[in-house]
Protein backbone atom coordinates (compact mmCIF):
# COMPACT_ATOMS: atom_id res chain seq x y z
CA UNK A 1 0.00 0.00 0.00
CA UNK A 2 1.38 3.52 -0.91
CA UNK A 3 2.22 5.44 1.67
CA UNK A 4 0.41 9.01 1.16
CA UNK A 5 2.57 12.14 0.36
CA UNK A 6 3.80 14.07 2.97
CA UNK A 7 3.27 17.93 2.56
CA UNK A 8 5.18 20.40 4.87
CA UNK A 9 5.15 23.97 3.86
CA UNK A 10 3.15 25.95 1.53
CA UNK A 11 4.97 25.65 -1.51
CA UNK A 12 4.89 21.98 -1.73
CA UNK A 13 1.06 21.95 -1.49
CA UNK A 14 1.18 24.52 -4.07
CA UNK A 15 3.55 23.53 -6.61
CA UNK A 16 1.30 20.49 -5.81
CA UNK A 17 -1.88 21.99 -6.83
CA UNK A 18 -0.55 24.17 -10.05
CA UNK A 19 -1.73 21.55 -12.57
CA UNK A 20 -5.05 20.36 -10.68
CA UNK A 21 -7.14 21.91 -8.22
CA UNK A 22 -7.23 18.60 -5.91
CA UNK A 23 -5.62 16.69 -3.46
CA UNK A 24 -6.44 12.98 -2.79
CA UNK A 25 -4.62 10.74 -0.08
CA UNK A 26 -1.94 13.91 1.04
CA UNK A 27 -0.96 14.42 4.79
CA UNK A 28 -1.09 17.69 5.62
CA UNK A 29 -0.55 17.07 9.42
CA UNK A 30 1.02 19.85 11.40
CA UNK A 31 1.51 21.91 8.17
CA UNK A 32 1.81 25.46 8.56
CA UNK A 33 -0.68 26.70 5.81
CA UNK A 34 -1.91 29.57 7.84
CA UNK A 35 -3.54 32.56 5.28
CA UNK A 36 -3.65 30.46 2.16
CA UNK A 37 -5.41 30.65 -0.80
CA UNK A 38 -7.09 26.76 -1.21
CA UNK A 39 -10.76 27.85 -2.83
CA UNK A 40 -12.08 25.85 -4.76
CA UNK A 41 -9.70 23.24 -3.63
CA UNK A 42 -10.97 19.19 -3.44
CA UNK A 43 -9.45 17.66 -0.73
CA UNK A 44 -10.52 13.70 -0.94
CA UNK A 45 -8.98 11.59 2.25
CA UNK A 46 -6.72 14.27 3.48
CA UNK A 47 -4.91 13.74 6.62
CA UNK A 48 -5.33 17.50 7.94
CA UNK A 49 -4.65 16.65 11.97
CA UNK A 50 -3.19 19.29 14.01
CA UNK A 51 -2.64 21.57 10.90
CA UNK A 52 -2.46 25.45 10.96
CA UNK A 53 -4.92 27.18 8.70
CA UNK A 54 -5.81 30.24 9.95
CA UNK A 55 -7.58 32.90 8.28
CA UNK A 56 -6.57 30.39 4.60
CA UNK A 57 -9.67 30.82 1.66
CA UNK A 58 -11.29 27.43 1.34
CA UNK A 59 -14.36 28.62 0.14
CA UNK A 60 -16.57 26.78 -2.04
CA UNK A 61 -13.51 23.76 -1.59
CA UNK A 62 -14.60 19.65 -0.74
CA UNK A 63 -13.58 18.02 2.24
CA UNK A 64 -14.23 14.36 2.08
CA UNK A 65 -12.94 11.57 4.48
CA UNK A 66 -10.67 14.04 5.71
CA UNK A 67 -9.12 13.61 9.55
CA UNK A 68 -8.47 17.44 10.68
CA UNK A 69 -8.63 16.25 14.36
CA UNK A 70 -7.47 19.90 16.61
CA UNK A 71 -6.96 21.84 13.30
CA UNK A 72 -6.52 25.30 13.16
CA UNK A 73 -9.25 26.86 11.12
CA UNK A 74 -10.11 30.19 13.20
CA UNK A 75 -10.93 33.30 10.52
CA UNK A 76 -11.06 30.36 7.69
CA UNK A 77 -13.33 31.32 4.65
CA UNK A 78 -15.08 28.30 3.87
CA UNK A 79 -18.38 29.94 2.61
CA UNK A 80 -20.17 27.61 -0.07
CA UNK A 81 -17.56 24.49 1.06
CA UNK A 82 -19.15 21.03 0.90
CA UNK A 83 -17.69 18.86 3.89
CA UNK A 84 -19.01 15.58 4.14
CA UNK A 85 -17.66 12.21 6.11
CA UNK A 86 -14.75 14.64 7.68
CA UNK A 87 -13.53 14.33 11.47
CA UNK A 88 -13.40 18.02 12.81
CA UNK A 89 -13.31 17.26 16.21
CA UNK A 90 -11.62 19.75 18.55
CA UNK A 91 -10.76 21.54 15.44
CA UNK A 92 -10.77 25.69 16.31
CA UNK A 93 -12.93 27.31 13.70
CA UNK A 94 -13.72 30.53 15.96
CA UNK A 95 -14.71 33.31 13.97
CA UNK A 96 -14.73 31.22 10.44
CA UNK A 97 -17.03 32.17 7.57
CA UNK A 98 -19.18 28.97 6.93
CA UNK A 99 -21.89 31.07 4.71
CA UNK A 100 -24.56 28.45 2.94
CA UNK A 101 -21.98 25.46 3.55
CA UNK A 102 -23.19 22.23 3.47
CA UNK A 103 -21.82 19.92 6.20
CA UNK A 104 -22.97 15.80 5.80
CA UNK A 105 -22.34 13.08 8.79
CA UNK A 106 -19.12 15.05 9.91
CA UNK A 107 -17.70 15.12 13.49
CA UNK A 108 -17.75 18.48 15.14
CA UNK A 109 -17.17 17.45 18.74
CA UNK A 110 -15.56 19.66 20.90
CA UNK A 111 -15.37 22.35 18.61
CA UNK A 112 -14.91 25.60 18.82
CA UNK A 113 -17.28 27.87 16.42
CA UNK A 114 -17.58 31.10 18.92
CA UNK A 115 -18.68 34.10 16.95
CA UNK A 116 -18.74 31.98 13.52
CA UNK A 117 -20.77 33.09 10.67
CA UNK A 118 -22.77 29.75 9.75
CA UNK A 119 -25.82 31.57 8.23
CA UNK A 120 -27.72 29.56 5.83
CA UNK A 121 -25.83 26.62 6.42
CA UNK A 122 -26.95 23.06 5.70
CA UNK A 123 -26.67 20.25 8.29
CA UNK A 124 -27.36 16.98 8.57
CA UNK A 125 -26.37 13.39 10.03
CA UNK A 126 -23.28 15.51 11.82
CA UNK A 127 -22.08 15.55 15.77
CA UNK A 128 -22.01 18.90 17.13
CA UNK A 129 -22.15 17.41 21.04
CA UNK A 130 -20.16 19.34 22.74
CA UNK A 131 -19.32 22.60 20.74
CA UNK A 132 -19.11 26.00 21.18
CA UNK A 133 -21.12 28.18 19.78
CA UNK A 134 -21.00 31.31 21.39
CA UNK A 135 -22.01 33.79 19.60
CA UNK A 136 -22.26 32.38 16.17
CA UNK A 137 -24.51 33.26 13.50
CA UNK A 138 -26.62 30.11 12.49
CA UNK A 139 -29.67 32.57 10.71
CA UNK A 140 -31.46 30.94 7.76
CA UNK A 141 -29.80 27.63 8.82
CA UNK A 142 -30.64 24.11 8.12
CA UNK A 143 -30.31 21.26 10.49
CA UNK A 144 -31.37 18.01 10.52
CA UNK A 145 -30.60 14.23 12.45
CA UNK A 146 -27.93 15.66 14.35
CA UNK A 147 -26.81 16.30 17.96
CA UNK A 148 -26.31 19.49 19.88
CA UNK A 149 -26.04 17.83 22.71
CA UNK A 150 -24.32 19.63 25.83
CA UNK A 151 -23.02 22.97 23.12
CA UNK A 152 -22.97 26.02 24.46
CA UNK A 153 -24.98 28.35 22.13
CA UNK A 154 -25.33 31.10 24.59
CA UNK A 155 -26.10 34.43 22.62
CA UNK A 156 -25.93 32.44 19.07
CA UNK A 157 -28.50 33.45 16.77
CA UNK A 158 -31.23 31.05 15.07
CA UNK A 159 -33.27 33.24 13.62
CA UNK A 160 -35.32 31.81 10.86
CA UNK A 161 -33.59 28.57 10.97
CA UNK A 162 -34.94 25.02 11.05
CA UNK A 163 -34.18 22.21 12.83
CA UNK A 164 -35.44 18.49 12.23
CA UNK A 165 -35.05 15.65 14.46
CA UNK A 166 -32.26 17.50 16.67
CA UNK A 167 -30.72 16.15 20.07
CA UNK A 168 -30.42 19.78 22.47
CA UNK A 169 -30.06 17.03 26.03
CA UNK A 170 -27.84 19.48 27.94
CA UNK A 171 -27.37 22.58 25.62
CA UNK A 172 -27.17 25.86 26.71
CA UNK A 173 -28.94 28.53 24.43
CA UNK A 174 -29.14 31.51 27.10
CA UNK A 175 -29.59 34.58 25.75
CA UNK A 176 -30.29 32.95 21.85
CA UNK A 177 -32.39 34.39 19.27
CA UNK A 178 -34.69 32.07 17.97
CA UNK A 179 -37.24 34.71 16.41
CA UNK A 180 -38.95 32.81 13.15
CA UNK A 181 -37.05 29.60 13.93
CA UNK A 182 -39.23 26.17 13.15
CA UNK A 183 -38.29 23.19 14.85
CA UNK A 184 -39.99 19.58 14.42
CA UNK A 185 -38.98 16.60 17.01
CA UNK A 186 -36.58 18.71 19.19
CA UNK A 187 -37.35 18.59 22.97
CA UNK A 188 -36.37 21.58 24.29
CA UNK A 189 -37.39 20.57 27.98
CA UNK A 190 -33.78 18.16 27.72
CA UNK A 191 -32.10 21.41 26.72
CA UNK A 192 -29.86 22.72 30.46
CA UNK A 193 -31.23 25.72 29.06
CA UNK A 194 -34.22 25.73 26.69
CA UNK A 195 -34.11 28.99 24.48
CA UNK A 196 -36.30 31.87 25.64
CA UNK A 197 -39.06 32.08 22.95
CA UNK A 198 -39.30 28.26 22.08
CA UNK A 199 -39.28 28.07 18.10
CA UNK A 200 -42.77 27.33 16.15
CA UNK A 201 -43.62 24.10 14.76
CA UNK A 202 -42.10 21.92 11.83
CA UNK A 203 -43.77 19.45 10.38
CA UNK A 204 -42.13 16.40 9.44
CA UNK A 205 -42.23 15.97 5.49
CA UNK A 206 -44.59 13.23 4.82
CA UNK A 207 -42.50 10.32 3.76
CA UNK A 208 -45.44 8.89 0.78
CA UNK A 209 -45.47 12.56 -0.46
CA UNK A 210 -42.97 11.61 -3.03
CA UNK A 211 -44.03 8.13 -3.92
CA UNK A 212 -47.59 9.94 -4.66
CA UNK A 213 -45.71 12.69 -6.54
CA UNK A 214 -43.99 10.28 -8.81
CA UNK A 215 -46.83 8.37 -9.62
CA UNK A 216 -48.83 11.41 -10.33
CA UNK A 217 -46.13 12.03 -13.38
CA UNK A 218 -46.00 8.25 -14.13
CA UNK A 219 -50.01 8.33 -15.11
CA UNK A 220 -49.64 11.86 -16.86
CA UNK A 221 -46.50 10.73 -18.45
CA UNK A 222 -48.76 7.60 -19.70
CA UNK A 223 -51.84 9.57 -20.63
CA UNK A 224 -49.58 12.03 -22.56
CA UNK A 225 -47.87 9.10 -24.47
CA UNK A 226 -51.34 7.13 -25.92
CA UNK A 227 -52.73 10.80 -26.53
CA UNK A 228 -49.84 10.93 -29.00
CA UNK A 229 -50.33 7.69 -30.32
CA UNK A 230 -53.97 8.72 -30.96
CA UNK A 231 -52.83 11.80 -32.89
CA UNK A 232 -50.77 9.69 -34.81
CA UNK A 233 -53.32 6.94 -36.07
Amino acid sequence: MLEPTRFESREQVLEALAEKRALIGADLSGADLAGIDLAGVRFVAVAMTGANLRGADLSRCLLADVEATGADLSGARMAGAAIVATNLAGADLRGSQLQAARVKDTNLWQADLSDADLSGIWIRGTNLAHTTLRRASLTASRIARSSLKDANLTAADLAGSSLMRVDVAGADLTGATTSGARAGRVDWLAARVPPTELPGSLPEPLRWLPMLLGCVAAVLLVTALKRKARQRS
